[in-house]
């Protein structure tokens, strides 16, 4: 199981902690949101020990079929109002969100978005869209990061990302890719590619705010990115170093035992304690 860790921030004026409290006393049916055309919940909360301990739930009304070696693919028998279940299960230590990696199960984007529509509704606001109470930044391992800080200047940034999933992620909210993603020839393509280069002379550099800031939100749709690559230096007279983003985002990946055909809950919640032990030990979450 693949495991990021994210930088956990309080935007608005209601807490996480206080936001995930009030969703863990709802019942089971009043915690479902729609997040960008998908059904999400909050399956389960448990907090001990300083710790959260949560799993989040996505339900489509389409999925697989059952299938084995002498019989075709079929439907499976399902009720009309019942869909495919997926799920992303979270560990929250007031500081770091810890979340597993389920390419069909909420990805990070829509997660947040989901926990800021409960924030607003706790502080009396209305259930719509609207300003992200929270935001969770991708930890990157600590050699990018140094990198990232002590870049003086960068000389190009070559990006290359599939639109409609991050779109679908919620990238149309991300402060670099708001008015890219708003451009109608954008909007309507498949895949995106892009060379952003500075000016000749030997001192040029591409504005640092906005390069770093763009790293931040394309790392956190790191998924849909297919390249993020940085061509820069720390003054104008150190070597240019090729910088590779994709590779710098903080991952484990750990065992996790099935339980029939599914991975469970708790044995999801152990590799993710695991993760977040490690990296603390280690200094990673610092």
């Amino acid at each position: 199981m693949k495991i990021h860790a994210f930088r956990a921030m309080q935007i608005g004026l209601v807490n996480l902690a206080q936001t995930l409290d009030h969703i863990g006393g709802l019942p089971l049916e009043q915690r479902l949101r729609d997040i960008s055309g998908s059904q999400i919940r909050l399956e389960a909360a448990v907090h001990g020990d300083n710790l959260w301990s949560l799993d989040f739930g996505g339900i489509r009304m389409e999925g697989p079929g059952r299938a084995s070696a002498n019989m075709p693919i079929q439907d499976f028998e399902m009720a009309e109002d019942e869909g495919f279940g997926h799920e992303t299960a979270a560990c929250f230590d007031g500081e770091f969100l810890v979340l597993q990696y389920n390419h069909f199960g909420p990805r990070v984007a829509r997660i947040r978005e989901y926990l800021s529509r409960f924030g607003r509704e706790i502080a009396g606001g209305a259930n719509v869209d609207g300003e992200q109470l929270f935001n969770f930044v991708p930890v990157l391992k600590e050699d990018a990061n140094e990198r990232l800080a002590h870049m003086g200047l960068v000389k190009s940034m070559e990006i290359s990302f599939y639109v409609p999933g991050i779109v679908a992620n919620n990238g149309i909210n991300r402060p670099s890719l708001s008015a890219l993603l708003n451009t109608p020839l954008i909007g309507t393509a498949s895949k995106v590619r892009i060379q952003i280069s500075a000016a000749r002379d030997r001192a040029s550099s591409l504005a640092l705010n906005q390069v770093r800031q763009a790293v931040d939100d394309l790392v956190g749709l790191r998924e849909d990115v297919s390249e993020l690559q940085l061509i820069a230096k720390e003054t104008e007279d150190s070597p240019s170093e090729p910088v590779d983003f994709l590779e710098a985002r903080l991952e484990a990946d750990i065992p996790v035992q099935r339980v029939g055909r599914r991975y469970g809950r708790n044995e999801r919640w152990v590799a993710l304690r695991q993760a977040l032990d490690t990296w603390r030990a280690n200094g990673q979450l610092a």
